[in-house]
């Protein structure tokens, strides 16, 4: 298991401000966003929501993930990390002395409100791969001539494209402009993707899937609003999917 973020790393970002910590946690709870809720290894992790925070007893309310065991863990554990993306910037915080509750009914993590919290300036966002039936294309240029690539996985930072003939490879560094993202349920978007590294993803069977990590360049609003709701869109009906709701 990897060892617990270190946040004392990012002290320049904490927010010891009880009001502020509020205000932020009130954010999140109000415009519903999506919490990423692990035990300190975020490549274990699964998707949440803030369900209530209830400030005369000092406690916080979190959506229980379906698997128990993976609750189970963390109540065990008594601490709960979570990151998230509130108006582009990324929010981290902790939840001590977890145990699990009801919440209207449903099951529910519970534990003391965080006295602070991390509000990472910088762009950090995390990559969700989309489901087969919503898997996004992107059509690029080369040499003049349009050639389209399968999206392995999306943020609102870049992509992975899947690039199994190995014909972007020669072209780390370079930035491909005007290439149209297809985005399933959202509609197309044009995008200025600079190719930053290759990596290959593992299949079930040995073999290597070539992948080509891209970032996006200068996105325009409208831009990053097209890709944020593709992401948000996927995100719930993964959720859901999750839960047997979908």
């Amino acid at each position: 298991m990897s060892p617990k973020p270190d946040y004392a790393n990012y002290d320049p970002y904490r927010i010891d401000t009880i009001q502020e910590v509020d205000r932020i946690l009130q954010q999140l709870l109000q415009q519903g966003i999506l919490l990423r809720m692990h035990n300190g290894n975020a490549n274990q992790s699964v998707i949440t929501t803030l369900l209530d925070l209830d400030y005369d007893n000092e406690t916080i309310v979190i959506d229980s993930a379906a698997q128990q065991t993976f609750n189970d863990q963390l109540i065990s554990s008594e601490t709960a990390y979570f990151d998230a993306i509130l108006n582009g910037v990324a929010i981290k915080f902790q939840v001590d002395s977890l145990y699990g509750t009801l919440f209207e009914d449903r099951a529910a993590l519970a534990g003391a409100l965080p006295s602070f919290l991390y509000r990472i300036q910088r762009r950090e966002t995390f990559r969700i791969r989309p489901t087969l039936e919503n898997t996004p294309s992107c059509t690029v240029l080369l040499n003049d001539e349009p050639h389209q690539f399968e999206v392995y996985d999306i943020s609102s930072s870049g992509l992975a494209l899947i690039d199994p003939n190995e014909r972007l490879t020669e072209r780390i560094n370079s930035t491909l402009a005007n290439s149209t993202l297809s985005l399933p349920q959202v509609g197309e978007t044009v995008v200025d993707l600079r190719l930053v590294r290759t990596q290959a993803q593992i299949l079930q069977n040995g073999k290597k899937l070539p992948l080509i990590g891209c970032a996006f360049q200068h996105l325009e609003p409208q831009q990053q609003m097209r890709i944020q709701n593709f992401i948000t869109n996927e995100e719930r009906l993964q959720i859901a999917r999750e839960r047997g709701l979908a």
